[in-house]
């Protein structure tokens, strides 16, 4: 039995989560959302067994991690906006945008430093930790946002791929080294790795 399995803040799990308390009746599974800090800091408290990850920076030596797939970052925007008429994104054509900051996004301070080498003002309009919010907010035409590309988001919210330069991330399984898990958390760490992440995680 495990009482601790997370995943990471904002993204999609690998499978439905009753479907793995059905096959393996004797896991008992919590899921918690937080900052990947917050997940380190609970992860190195022996608080959580292991945790879905996406960093733009290694994580600190004492974790083992498994690449599992690779997830390009997206900009949502309102319908009918300028964006819907271009393929993709480039960073520059967002200067002068009205932005929505999503409070918890682990890039954010990576794509800062990408917008400030290339003296791109974003025009900041609102904040927020709730991603429904944040996505409700650019549906009415209050601005636009960063968001990876497999966010759970609203049907009717248009994206395109941010490209030149391209902004990704690679979402790893992680755990602390040296610690003994239970056979729960060894079962949920061999269903994540085996598991076919060629297929889209916004699909599977």
């Amino acid at each position: 039995r495990s009482r601790r399995v997370t995943k990471c803040q904002k993204m999609r799990l690998f499978t439905d989560p009753s479907k793995i308390v059905h096959d393996y009746p004797g896991i008992e599974l919590s899921l918690h959302e937080a900052t990947p800090a917050e997940l380190i800091e609970k992860m190195m408290k022996g608080d959580l067994d292991v945790a879905l990850i996406g960093l733009p920076v290694p994580l600190p030596d004492r974790f083992n991690t498994h690449f599992l797939f690779r997830e390009r970052f997206v900009v949502a925007f309102p319908p009918g906006h300028r964006f819907e008429a271009l393929n993709f994104v480039r960073l520059e054509e967002m200067a002068g945008e009205s932005y929505l900051y999503r409070i918890n996004c682990e890039f954010a301070e990576h794509i800062d430093g990408l917008l400030a080498e290339r003296n791109v003002e974003l025009n900041f309009r609102y904040r927020s930790e709730r991603e429904d919010w944040v996505q409700s907010m650019i549906l009415v035409g209050m601005g636009c946002a960063f968001m990876p590309e497999y966010l759970p988001s609203f049907s009717s919210l248009p994206t395109r791929c941010v490209l030149e330069p391209e902004i990704a991330r690679n979402v790893e399984l992680a755990m602390v080294s040296g610690r003994r898990h239970s056979r729960a958390v060894a079962t949920f760490t061999r269903l994540a790795i085996a598991h076919d992440w060629t297929i889209s995680p916004a699909n599977s």
